[in-house]
């Protein structure tokens, strides 16, 4: 039952989906891929569109460059970037993601509506021109502005970040204290490596991270497909009385009912279905490309150990992890008809 709802939904959203900003390439060097939305994957060319739900991945030696409606989108190597959308405040908003990697994002002008940048742990609402954010494999995030202001949010707190200043987000964890940073003094290598090590020297902790992170996709992508049924049920009354009033007051009185009442109903249930699938793919990352990292690392840690306590102890924390990811987000993201 709750498959077919959302696949319901979801084509409306798909429709509705064709009026988003797409994404125009603007450079490409190196190994630089395009998976679209339908599965297909291309190479990265000058000219190329990315629309919604569709990913561009760059490899070692890969660079790619977008333009998003004004929004320069610099992707450097080693990086996993994904044009999103989700509604929020009545509106549906564009969502620059990105999984893994460092992109700097560069803004034309602040116009009021700025696509909002996420992490696998994060979300930053912009109001400034010029920033660079740090996706770490271990799911922390780190921003870093050079102009203008970016409010960064995790776990329910918030920080403001102004020019030459910077936070790290743990993953699992409100931001942490502001400090002078510039983009440049970041050695993304470096980084990334060594919050792989220390995922790697408490990997308990980690999957504890992991877990806290994918509970607030769970219950947010739980809560929208509650909302979701009720406004489809409305939805579908509301199209009966609709059916009535055209038989009965013809297509003017009708056309009027549809504009006034209907028609908004349709429209919030068409969202609600974009927040669902959003917290399901944004679930679907970080256990992807965070929890499938650590658990490749921990094998191969072991690979002449399996039957050491630690490891043992790492594998049934990670099965309760996978258990919940496979229990409640699976469901929204099996969607053979799409």
């Amino acid at each position: 039952m709750r498959k077919a709802t959302l696949l319901a939904v979801i084509l409306l959203a798909a429709a509705a989906g064709a009026f988003a900003v797409p994404a125009d390439v603007t450079y490409a060097d190196g190994d630089a891929t395009l998976k679209l939305k339908s599965g297909k994957t291309q190479d990265v060319q000058v000219g190329d569109k990315m629309n919604t739900g569709d990913t561009l991945r760059t490899g070692k030696d890969g660079l790619a460059e977008l333009d998003q409606g004004g929004v320069t989108i610099k992707i450097n190597s080693g990086t996993v970037f994904t044009l999103m959308e989700r509604e929020a405040g009545g509106k549906t908003q564009t969502v620059l993601s990105m999984a893994l990697g460092s992109i700097k994002y560069k803004y034309g002008k602040i116009s009021g509506s700025e696509p909002q940048v996420r992490t696998n742990g994060a979300a930053a609402g912009v109001r400034g021109t010029e920033f660079t954010v740090f996706a770490g494999a271990d799911g922390s995030t780190l921003f870093a502005v050079d102009s203008g202001q970016v409010d960064v949010e995790s776990e329910g707190k918030t920080v403001q970040l102004t020019a030459a200043q910077g936070v790290e987000v743990p993953l699992g964890q409100p931001p942490g204290e502001v400090v002078p940073l510039h983009s440049d003094q970041i050695d993304y290598s470096k980084w990334n490596d060594d919050k792989l090590s220390a995922m790697l020297s408490d990997p308990l902790a980690a999957v504890q991270n992991i877990q806290t992170t994918l509970s607030g996709y769970v219950k947010d992508a739980n809560d929208y497909f509650t909302l979701l049924q009720q406004y489809r049920e409305k939805l579908a009354d509301e199209q009966k009385k609709l059916a009535d009033i055209r038989a009965q007051k013809g297509s003017q009185e009708g056309s009027k009912y549809a504009d006034e009442v209907v028609n908004p109903i349709l429209t919030q249930t068409i969202n609600l279905g974009l927040n669902v699938r959003f917290s399901a793919l944004a679930a679907l990352s970080l256990r992807r490309f965070v929890g499938g990292r650590l658990y490749v690392m921990m094998k191969e840690k072991y690979i002449v150990q399996q039957d050491d306590p630690a490891y043992q102890q790492f594998l049934s924390q990670y099965a309760g992890m996978l258990s919940s990811f496979e229990g409640s987000i699976v469901p929204f993201l099996v969607q053979a008809d799409i």
